[in-house]
């Protein structure tokens, strides 16, 4: 059953509905519960329908808002929706002002317009139309890579995450309400950390690593790295097909060395735009569910990060990386229906 329209009535329709009620003999009592019952929440407050009778009474029928002088006019809930959508980020305080009415007046008015204050979520970076429309043709372009996607069994992807030995996240805690919650250690400023590398595709992970402490990735290093991987693959169930090979941008990916040793590994390196973790199977799947594991962990030495992860990734169910890489198309389909932006 579809549910019954709502009907959110402007200042002159309830100002209509007074006068017929007023004309039909009802007493303000009985035309302030007759609104209620129909209005619910948008019913007028009883001083403005007294205001209204008294008006009415004496008779002037006019609908039209006279100016008075120390007393704000009725709230224009129409006025309100175009002042609210042309700037959302207006506070109520600003909102009141900017409509010379009371805070009390424009609280109702947004719940009358079914508005409600949200967070907006945080993204990546703010792209530039350049960017955007790089996104459109990057995502369009892999979309018909192929006529279908069984390619997607073949494809390799990579990414780097650094990994915090001590993972403390602050959470509400469920207490008796005359008690304090337990004090949570704060983060500090430049935690110890680990970084991590790893390749993978819908059969899971075919190589991990965790750097030596100090040690950045350079393009040499990012070459020494594939050339582990390509030999992890000959025993893995990709051997024998073309690989399809999906990283981000960072320079070590992107350098003329690194270039060079794929164009001999006969892969196909797939685009990737810029600024694009939404569209980053490591970023969007593996590691945001990684992210989730760890908290609450705390580790002592490397090993035990390496210890974790391998009981991590063995924990992992083959549907998990399926899911990861098996997105992919519906993303870059969404980047194209909204013209670029995030995911």
């Amino acid at each position: 059953m579809n549910a019954a329209p709502i009907f959110v009535p402007d200042r002159l329709h309830i100002r209509h509905v007074i006068l017929f009620l007023f004309l039909s003999n009802s007493k303000i009592t009985e035309i302030e519960e007759r609104m209620v019952e129909v209005y619910k929440d948008n019913a007028p407050q009883r001083q403005t329908i007294s205001r209204w009778v008294h008006r009415f009474k004496n008779n002037d029928f006019s609908l039209a808002e006279k100016a008075r002088s120390g007393r704000p006019v009725e709230l224009d809930i129409d006025k309100l929706r175009e002042v609210v959508e042309s700037d959302p980020f207006q506070s109520i305080r600003e909102l009141a002002t900017v409509m010379g009415s009371t805070h009390s007046a424009v609280e109702r008015g947004l719940g009358a317009l079914g508005k409600v204050k949200k967070m907006g979520r945080w993204i990546p970076h703010k792209l530039s139309n350049f960017d955007l429309e790089r996104r459109v043709d990057m995502s369009r372009h892999l979309l018909t890579h192929h006529p279908n996607f069984n390619w997607l069994n073949h494809l390799v992807t990579s990414d780097e995450k650094w990994v915090l030995y001590e993972n403390h996240h602050r959470r509400a805690q469920w207490v008796d309400a005359d008690k304090q919650p337990e004090d949570v250690v704060k983060q500090e400023l430049h935690p110890k950390k680990i970084l991590l590398s790893v390749w993978w595709s819908v059969h899971g992970v075919h190589y991990w690593e965790l750097l030596p402490e100090g040690k950045t990735i350079t393009a040499d290093y990012y070459s020494s790295q594939l050339q582990k991987v390509k030999s992890k693959l000959k025993t893995s169930p990709l051997h024998g097909h073309r690989v399809h090979y999906l990283h981000d941008n960072a320079r070590p990916h992107t350098a003329k060395t690194t270039k060079s040793l794929l164009a001999t590994f006969h892969w196909t390196v797939l685009a990737h735009p810029p600024y694009s973790p939404d569209l980053a199977p490591s970023d969007y799947h593996l590691f945001s569910d990684m992210h989730r594991s760890l908290e609450g962990q705390d580790f002592k030495t490397k090993s035990e990060v390496e210890k974790w992860l391998k009981k991590y990734f063995d924990s992992k169910q083959p549907e998990f990386w399926r899911k990861g890489i098996e997105s992919l198309p519906t993303k870059w389909q969404t980047v194209v229906d909204k013209g670029g932006h995030y995911v």
